[in-house]
């Protein structure tokens, strides 16, 4: 059974935000671990120290807009409609 051309434009539209969302939440992810990570060097000390009160929670990148998944769906749609 072939699909509508609704279903195809919601399939790339899942597609190109999938594409787009999984570098952000890995860099995301990536951030929280290098966080994280500084932190528990400092448990067991007695008292904060300057470097813990220096340690700052990491600005997270921010996610593509539907505009950016809309362009990025258009692109897979040209590549996909190529004969």
């Amino acid at each position: 059974m072939s699909k509508t051309p609704y279903e195809i434009r919601l399939e790339l539209l899942k597609l190109a935000k999938e594409s787009l969302y999984e570098p952000v939440f890995q860099k995301r992810q990536n951030l929280m671990d290098e966080f994280m990570s500084k932190r528990e060097v400092f448990v067991g000390m007695s008292g904060p120290t300057e470097e813990q009160l220096a340690l700052q929670f990491p600005v997270m990148p921010d996610f593509p807009s539907t505009n950016d998944i809309i362009t990025e769906a258009e692109k897979l749609n040209q590549f996909v409609s190529q004969q």
